[in-house]
């Protein structure tokens, strides 16, 4: 009886062939390289179609676990957060986790707590959107949300996930932290907690911002302490108002970084970076003339110059990194009534919901009625009061939300000025919020 080859190509060698082909030596090198590594292949395929689908969609799932595998390769093995989760057990989970931000890093502290159950976390749309970060992240079960803005459907997926049986994490500032010092929560969640009948778990990061702040390119070693700093039980939530609940996640998780140094610095290049938050000196007043040289900031306009010792702190007054901050806010709030800030920008959009990218060259103005947007394609304004914050790049760009489009917009020139169109944008929210108060006394 004749055996059957199935045999598609004319030219190629039939299986039949080949498999007898192995025994004898007479089979090409590079064709039983190829083979191998197809057969490597399809089991590879076929092991993930049963493997990676198991709790698809959760954060159970294998896929959750390589992307932390991943993160800590990335991450690297130190430092290793000092975990400090002993009132963790008061909270039934599934909670809802609040904590600072204060580096890029912060979701891989907060994983190593000792959860019952693996967390899931909400983070920028941005990062759930892009090729491949938008598979894993679905995979995953990682919650999603367009930064600053106001949508339904991030709120009812936290719903479900607590439904579900999985505790959720969240940093309520929504953006890392300049100076070391904990942003204002502009978008405060107290009556949305409330209505979740979860628990609450405050916990507060310290030591993650010197080891990789906004500003600096390089990660220094640095000791990092992760702090359940308290519970507050869905029986006492019931109770409690919404403005009180604000108040007490924003005071428990309130931190200054230079407050409460936990080791020492001696590297010999802690100011690089630093110029494009510390924008404008300290002494003079002067933009944009702040250079960093080693652990040391001079200005270029009146000579000025300011060294940082090992607990990164100014060896004379202004002292610490928020003192310096504060000065540059006091200079930005006496303008502020006739703020009117201008620059030429390279455009970068990211389509909608993933969509195709495309860039374009435009113009940006903002007023304190106003934030415009100009170039060939079109126009569009956004009032300053529908813009709580403005998230923004050190020296390289600033960005927000609109028509669900996220724009990246490039300064053309005085990169740092990045910082100062997040700065007056905060100022701007600041002063409404402090005037809502005056009229409801």
């Amino acid at each position: 009886m004749k055996e059957h080859v199935l045999c598609l190509n004319p030219n190629a060698i039939p299986v039949g062939e080949a498999a007898a082909a192995i025994p004898s030596g007479s089979m090409p090198r590079w064709l039983l390289v190829l083979i191998i590594l197809f057969l490597a292949a399809a089991l590879f395929s076929l092991a993930a179609r049963f493997i990676f689908r198991k709790n698809d969609g959760t954060p159970d799932s294998p896929v959750y676990a390589l992307i932390f595998f991943l993160v800590r390769l990335w991450h690297g093995r130190r430092p290793r957060p000092e975990i400090r989760d002993e009132r963790l057990g008061e909270a039934e989970p599934p909670y809802i986790l609040l904590a600072n931000h204060e580096s890029f890093f912060d979701f891989y502290y907060i994983h190593q707590m000792a959860h019952p159950r693996n967390p899931t976390f909400l983070v920028n749309e941005f990062y759930t959107t892009r090729p491949v970060l938008k598979t894993l992240s679905r995979r995953a079960g990682i919650l999603s949300k367009k930064l600053f803005t106001t949508e339904l459907s991030s709120p009812v997926r936290i719903m479900r996930t607590l439904k579900d049986g999985h505790s959720v994490v969240i940093f309520p500032e929504g953006r890392l932290s300049p100076d070391g010092r904990s942003n204002p929560i502009v978008e405060e969640g107290g009556a949305f907690y409330k209505r979740m009948n979860a628990d609450i778990v405050l916990v507060k990061i310290n030591g993650a911002y010197f080891a990789d702040p906004k500003w600096r390119k390089k990660r220094f070693r640095s000791s990092i302490s992760v702090t359940v700093e308290d519970v507050i039980k869905k029986e006492t939530l019931a109770s409690m108002p919404a403005d009180e609940l604000n108040e007490k996640i924003a005071s428990t998780l309130w931190n200054d970084a230079s407050e409460n140094v936990i080791c020492r610095y001696p590297q010999q290049d802690k100011a690089a970076g630093l110029e494009t938050i510390l924008y404008r000196c300290a002494d003079c007043g002067a933009l944009y003339t702040i250079m960093s040289e080693g652990n040391r900031l001079v200005c270029s306009a009146c000579g000025t110059v300011h060294a940082l010792d090992e607990q990164y702190r100014f060896t004379e007054a202004p002292f610490m990194i928020g003192a310096w901050y504060d000065r540059i806010r006091e200079a930005e709030e006496k303008e502020l009534d006739t703020l009117s800030l201008h620059c030429s920008v390279r455009t970068l959009i990211h389509g909608k919901d993933g969509g195709k990218n495309r860039k374009e060259k435009g113009e940006c103005f903002l007023t304190p009625e106003t934030f415009t947007y100009r170039s060939e394609s079109g126009e569009f304004s956004i009032p300053t009061e529908k813009l709580p914050a403005l998230a923004f790049s050190c020296a390289t760009e600033f960005e927000l939300y609109h028509d669900g489009e996220l724009y990246y917009f490039y300064p053309e020139t005085q990169p740092q000025q990045t910082a100062r169109w997040g700065l007056a944008v905060d100022l701007l929210t600041e002063r409404r919020r402090k005037n809502k108060k005056k009229e409801t006394v």
